[in-house]
């Protein structure tokens, strides 16, 4: 398998190619409850997850929705 160069939170990262969301969170070991993920300054939708590669060069920002009041 062939590795592919995105940034992740603005740091340029290695990653497998033809990940979709889900197995990239679990590539960087986050669990994805309450995760917010956003490629190429695009909020991907959790029900897009299953559906959305990521690509060579593709820029992505992950955080952490926290609730507040």
């Amino acid at each position: 398998m062939k590795d592919i160069q995105v940034s992740i939170n603005a740091e340029s990262k290695k990653i497998p190619e033809n990940l979709n969301i889900p197995q990239l969170l679990n590539f960087l070991e986050l669990k994805d409850d309450l995760l917010v993920v956003e490629l190429n300054e695009e909020v991907v939708m959790r029900a897009d997850w299953e559906t959305t590669t990521v690509g060579e060069g593709d820029k992505l920002e992950i955080v952490k929705a926290i609730g507040g009041g």
